[in-house]
């Protein structure tokens, strides 16, 4: 009977693929299979997949079309037939003994799940995580006892997980073309549900950190986070309404990575971030659902400074200048009361909005009846037909780009794509640019209502 099932998604990882293969062909542990199911690689991946499978009869080699990281991992997990499921992505590698320890103590404990500890790795240096130090090691544990390892929903590898466990409750990934995180959604719907958990104390993978495509600058996922919590919120409604504790701690373990996932997007990005968690905050609020005791104490920390100054918190902890790939804001109204906005317009030759929406033609009339003007609309690409709105003209960027040292530009659409525009302003070399902040859409507020 087969024991175990490693399951190794890959999608153009040639340059680490070998070291992942070589560190699961060589293990101490003998009875088990390796899926590797190619989700449509365009680089060499898939003939390193199909030369290993060549050498080594325990590697099966699944290629298919490009579907995403949730379908290739139900993929996988179709095809396995062991009694226990492991995960290595695959430009990680495991320790020799990896496999051996976690069905060593799966099999003493009649564990659901079996969880070591890892390293990170980066430019050939291991840094021990000890990510399980807080945690009681070699007994049983659940979401109830210990509903802090919601914390852990992170981290799907390094792991063993009772398949039968996982067919007995539907446990699937989250299968979103394109999306992200739905190891966060997979994880979570384990720890929710495994009523024998057990962690034991060993290092047993080495998690890379130096591959520079797993950073997330792609703004179509930039929700993705939001999107797994809320799946999980429903499928898990059951337990998490009936335990208002584990309810918390879930909660608590969403920001947790809504956080992470802030400092790993691009600069132009976390703004847009920070403004949908603090939406999501005062609904969670509204429901009783944040308590400081389920929160890590810096997770708390970032939470308290997020919901007293939301800017100050962007400025301190925002992606550097010096990042040359990203590009952060310094809007020049900061901190700047709104008689200054309207009066640092009025000092510039030609003053333009960013934006021919409801809010640009909102605070061109502000600006008018203040008794200054708008010398055109600027957009990013122009509509067929769109020539003037409100009788002023409408131009694309680009084509004001001769003023740029000169002219005032204000950003004038929602928050939510503020921060991107401004990167578009920088690439055009604008110098002089404002935004549509809070104090001034309170000011267009009151110009409607007059």
């Amino acid at each position: 009977m087969l024991e175990c099932s490693v399951l190794v998604p890959v999608y153009n990882v040639a340059l680490y693929l070998e070291q992942c293969l070589d560190s699961l062909i060589n293990q101490t542990f003998q009875n088990f299979e390796i899926i590797c199911v190619d989700d449509g690689s365009t680089d060499e991946s898939g003939g390193i997949l199909d030369r290993y499978a060549l050498m080594d009869a325990r590697i099966k080699v699944i290629h298919k079309k490009n579907t995403g990281y949730g379908n290739t991992m139900n993929v996988a997990l179709d095809h396995a037939a062991g009694n226990y499921i492991a995960i290595l992505e695959s430009d990680d590698f495991a320790e020799p003994d990896m496999l051996q320890k976690l069905y060593d103590w799966a099999e003493a404990q009649n564990a659901d799940v079996v969880k070591g500890d890892y390293f990170h790795y980066a430019d050939g240096q291991d840094t021990f995580v000890n990510r399980l130090g807080v945690y009681e090691k070699e007994t049983m544990i659940n979401v109830f006892s210990c509903p802090d390892i919601l914390n852990l929903a992170d981290s799907i590898w390094s792991c063993l997980y009772k398949r039968s466990f996982l067919m007995d409750h539907g446990i699937r990934f989250h299968e979103t073309q394109g999306a992200s995180y739905q190891d966060i959604s997979f994880s979570l719907q384990v720890w929710l549900q495994a009523e024998r958990v057990c962690f034991i104390k060993d290092p047993l993978l080495h998690y890379r950190r130096d591959n520079p495509g797993s950073s997330m600058n792609n703004p179509s996922k930039l929700f993705c986070v939001f999107n797994e919590y809320e799946w999980i919120e429903e499928k898990g409604k059951n337990i998490l309404d009936s335990c208002p504790n584990v309810c918390r701690h879930f909660v608590a373990s969403k920001y947790r990575d809504i956080l992470n996932h802030y400092y790993r997007v691009g600069a132009q990005y976390q703004y847009v971030l920070l403004v949908k968690l603090e939406q999501s905050l005062h609904k969670d609020r509204e429901k009783g659902w944040i308590e400081e005791s389920a929160f890590l104490s810096n997770v708390w920390t970032q939470i308290c400074e997020i919901e007293a100054d939301r800017d100050c918190f962007f400025k301190r902890t925002a992606r550097p200048v010096s990042d040359t790939r990203l590009s952060t804001c310094g809007f020049k109204n900061t901190q700047v009361y709104e008689k200054a906005f309207f009066d640092a317009l009025s000092a510039y030759p030609k003053v333009f909005v960013y934006g021919a929406g409801q809010v640009g033609k909102g605070l061109a009339e502000v600006i008018q009846r203040r008794g200054g003007r708008v010398d055109a609309f600027l957009v990013t690409k122009m509509m067929d037909g769109q020539s003037d709105c409100m009788g002023i003209p409408v131009m694309e960027v680009g084509e004001a780009a001769s003023l740029t040292e000169s002219c005032a530009v204000v950003i004038a659409v929602t928050e939510w794509s503020q921060y991107e525009l401004y990167g578009i302003l920088e690439t055009y070399g604008f110098r002089h640019i404002f935004r549509a902040d809070e104090t001034v859409r309170k000011a267009m507020s009151q110009n409607r209502n007059q």
